[in-house]
């Protein structure tokens, strides 16, 4: 690249207009912030191709419209590249049009943009997309910006071509270990934190995609392809989080770390043989961990698992296609118990089709297994999902909402596809969290005065409980 003189500037934005949350506002407010490892991981290619880039992270540093407008102002940027996910769509336009009204070029990213490309640019607002993984396409783009040479060709960019609107084919990084670490130091690291994390924490990820298909998970083209980084890397780049930033516990944000055992293993064991000390935790399913692994994961360092069970009935869970069994559920988790680790289980409260019974089910089985930590959410039939389908082959929903949300429409907030899901949630939150046996037992756990600080504040959040944020 010659003559560069671009400034480029990658963003998280707030979650302005966030309508369709489904994780209740009263504990989204206090779960806490983690880094934005996509754009990092985009900013460190730009690095790596002479790019002055920096990254405004919005949402870490709580900035308001105003303060986002001041920080891009004082970054002299040339070119603004905004990601965002399907729920943050309309805070990502506001950026946009701050950006635009600055005279900027604007690009927009993200797993929203790879459903609705087209709808997405019609935008006044948005100059370019980029579908699939974005760190090649956008340095691809700047330097084509930057040269004035044709864009045309580049594989995974949408744009204008006058009343014209193209869109090339999504990008896939088939090589994860070509690509640098991400650029945290670009990122306001002390700011990041996690309500049941120590601090200071960051996220990390050593695989891309997921072999399963779960029926409410949107699947990117990227996504079907799994992908996992040479265990040697991943231990480096742990190590570099430890040493450069002080970190003490590593949050790995893969959809699945245990899909190859020898990857997890490998890990593990380059860990071991280090002698690094940091706690990590990350997600995985009941049917990929066994006892063997599980020790030696506990001997690595990691302190959590977080499994994604979902239902606590098997129709639900077939309907889902989860292709796990409530015995399986309970197994692991008990294993997990009896090693020394901790659990946390996602659920989905609300399902097409769900019936009374089947949501108490669920939260039966939440109380059950008993993990450390649970998160339920409302089931939402996302855009290109299989529930999406289903919801609209059972007439529950719009077929072209989220299409019309992108476009701007005047749509409302889609409807639960059960009436009383929010009912229920709550229901689901208090009857787990709120119970002697669960109190006492967090309680007789307590380390640190910064631990019950963070008790107090997730217990709050359950009292004041609240969907939607406060207008």
């Amino acid at each position: 690249m010659v003559g560069r003189s671009k400034k480029v500037v990658l963003v998280r934005y707030h979650d302005k207009g966030n309508i369709n949350t489904r994780l209740p506002e009263s504990l989204n407010r206090v779960q806490g912030v983690l880094p934005p490892l996509g754009i990092a991981y985009v900013a460190a290619v730009l690095e790596t191709k002479g790019v002055n880039v920096s990254i405004v992270d919005a949402q870490g540093s709580n900035y308001t419209a105003s303060d986002f407008r001041d920080a891009i102002q004082k970054e002299h940027a040339d070119i603004v590249a905004i990601t965002c996910m399907t729920p943050t769509f309309h805070g990502a336009l506001e950026a946009a049009q701050i950006c635009k009204e600055l005279g900027l070029t604007v690009v927009l990213g993200g797993s929203h943009i790879s459903v609705y490309p087209k709808e997405s640019l019609q935008s006044e607002f948005v100059d370019f997309c980029i579908v699939g993984e974005g760190e090649y396409t956008m340095a691809e783009l700047v330097d084509a910006l930057e040269n004035n040479t044709d864009y045309s060709n580049i594989k995974g960019l949408g744009y204008k071509n006058g009343e014209e609107i193209v869109v090339n084919q999504a990008r896939i990084v088939k090589d994860v270990d070509s690509l640098p670490f991400p650029a945290f130091h670009l990122l306001p690291m002390k700011k990041y934190s996690s309500v049941i994390g120590l601090h200071p924490v960051s996220t990390m990820i050593s695989t891309r995609g997921c072999p399963y298909q779960c029926g409410f998970c949107f699947k990117q083209p990227s996504d079907r392809r799994f992908r996992t980084r040479n265990p040697q890397s991943v231990v480096d780049e742990m190590e570099m989080l430890v040493e450069k930033y002080g970190v003490k516990e590593i949050m790995f944000y893969d959809d699945t770390i245990t899909v190859r055992r020898e990857h997890v293993v490998g890990i593990c064991n380059e860990i071991l043989k280090r002698g690094l000390k940091v706690k990590w935790e990350s997600p995985t399913r009941v049917n990929l961990v066994d006892e063997e692994m599980l020790r030696l994961m506990k001997k690595a360092g990691c302190i959590r698992l977080r499994y994604g069970v979902e239902s606590g009935d098997p129709r639900i869970l077939k309907l889902m296609n989860k292709r796990i069994t409530l015995e399986k559920v309970q197994e692991v988790f008990a294993l997990t118990r009896k090693i020394g680790m901790e659990s946390f289980a996602y659920f989905i409260i609300g399902y097409a089709t769900e019936t009374p019974l089947t949501m108490q089910g669920t939260i039966d089985l939440a109380k059950k297994i008993n993990p450390d930590f649970v998160m339920f959410t409302i089931a939402t039939p996302y855009p290109k999902t299989p529930l999406h389908t289903l919801s609209v082959e059972n007439g529950l929903i719009d077929a072209d909402y989220w299409r019309n949300f992108t476009l701007g429409k005047e749509v409302g907030r889609m409807p639960y596809l059960i009436p009383d899901a929010e009912e229920w949630i709550k229901k689901a939150y208090r009857s787990f969290y709120l119970r002697p046996r669960f109190v006492f037992k967090k309680a007789k756990d307590l380390r640190s005065w910064s631990t019950f600080k963070k008790y107090c504040i997730g217990a709050w959040g359950l009292v004041r409980f609240n969907m939607l944020p406060d207008e």
